[in-house]
Order: structure tokens, then sequence, then C-alpha cells
């Protein structure tokens, strides 16, 4: 029901609806109609009182509700939009403060372990949480990927490029199919290395950080320690210039 996703409960929905079907009613009527507990009633057209969308009037000393106007949902709709962007901004100013805090008190090696897509979903994510616009960063051994995971990385070197952060990658010639689907890709360098130099193991490496991917077991573990991102920066350097077009 459309007025549960407003946050609704169902005796509210109930008791709002048999106000527009009934028109001008006393107690008795809305909770024939509605279906509800008599004790409840009071109570939630009090709450609907407050959202705008119930009245009353007396007549002899007897209280009769009536629904507001159907309309007055768009208003009641318009005003929750403008909590929720007036909360979403003040979110975005907190958090870039949460998030030096967070950096400041980890510690300087941490070693994390994601499973599945969706443990490559959050941990690529990192490398675009971390990078910004005109970084480049280096991708070192892929060789072969599950059909599923393949078509994750392209996607997400898709989404990559469109952030504008370069890359590297140096591909296996055993995956030049995937390679020069990711050759295809802006922003992005592809080298090849021999077939018999071969690893299940691809490390990419940018920041501080290196994600070691097992892409034909879907497991992720991301390193973040600037000793190791140092040595597997300068090691994927050298791996570059012996690496062919």
């Amino acid at each position: 029901m459309l007025l549960k996703d407003l946050e609704f409960t169902d005796s509210e929905a109930k008791v709002y609806l048999a106000l527009v079907e009934l028109g001008r009613a006393s107690k008795g009527r809305i909770v024939e109609s509605a279906g509800i507990a008599s004790s409840k009633v009071y109570e939630l057209l009090d709450k609907l009182t407050q959202k705008g969308l119930a009245g009353y009037v007396i007549k002899s000393g007897v209280k009769f509700f009536h629904a507001a106007p159907p309309e007055r949902l768009l208003d009641y709709l318009r005003a929750k939009e403008e909590k929720l962007a007036a909360q979403r901004a003040k979110l975005e100013e907190i958090i870039p403060v949460l998030d030096r805090k967070l950096k400041a008190a980890a510690p300087e090696t941490t070693v994390e372990l994601f499973e599945g897509l969706a443990g490559a979903a959050t941990s690529f994510g990192d490398i675009l949480r971390e990078l910004s616009r005109g970084d480049e960063y280096y991708v070192l051994g892929i060789s072969k990927f599950t059909p599923e995971f393949e078509r994750f990385v392209v996607r997400f070197h898709r989404r990559r490029a469109k952030a504008g952060i370069r890359c590297r990658i140096i591909v296996n010639e055993l995956a030049r199919s995937t390679g020069e689907q990711l050759a295809a890709v802006p922003l992005t360098q592809v080298r090849y290395v021999d077939k018999e130099i071969f690893t299940p193991v691809v490390f990419i490496v940018y920041r501080h950080k290196t994600l070691i991917s097992l892409g034909l077991d879907e497991v992720f573990i991301q390193v973040s320690s600037k000793n190791l991102a140092d040595g597997m920066r300068a090691y994927a350097q050298y791996m570059w210039k012996a690496a062919r077009p």
C-alpha cells in the first residue's frame, strides 16, 4: 500500500481511508469502517491530525472527524523530502570529518578479507573512494577469471574511467581477451607478459594499499601497508617496462 511507503502504520492507513470514504464521521462509525480497536481510534486520529491529514468539528458535544484533502498527502511527502535533503546535507558535511578520524585511529597495517561478488564490490569500491580524478594505479598479474568475475571487472573499470582515474594493467597472455576488453576502456593502458609467467593472484596497488585478488576463488585480501604498497608498486613499474603492448 502506498500509504505504508509514506510511513503510515497499517492502522493509520485504515483510519485515513475510512475517513476518505465516510466523509465526516463519529468515532463509532470510524471504528466500524476501519476495523480497528475502539481503544486505539483516538490515538490514531490524533497522529493523523498532527500530520495534517485529519481534522474534526464538535456538534452537540460530539466530535466528528474528517480527512484532509488528498492533495495534503503531497504536502506531507514534500515535507519528508525536505527533511531528508537536510539530513543528507548534514551527513555529507560530517562524513569527511568521521573519515579523517577513522583513518587517524586506524593502525598502520591492517588486513581485511572479502568473499564473493559482494566482497569484490566492497573491496574494489575502496579504490574509487581512495583515488581522485587524475590519479593512477597499477594492476599486476591478470590471468584467469570466472565469467561472472570477469564481467564484474570490466564494469568496474568502466566506472573507474568515468571517475577520471587512470590505470596500468599487466595481463598474462592467457587472458588476452580480458586484456583487450580492458584496453578498450578509456584511461587504461594494458601490456602483456608471457604465458609462462602465470599466477592466479592479481595485485592491485593504490595509495598505501594492496588488494590481492584471487579471481577464480572470488576471495579478496586488502592489505593497508605503506611498505607493502611501495614495494609492490616498484615491482609493478619494473614489470611494466619489461612487458609488451
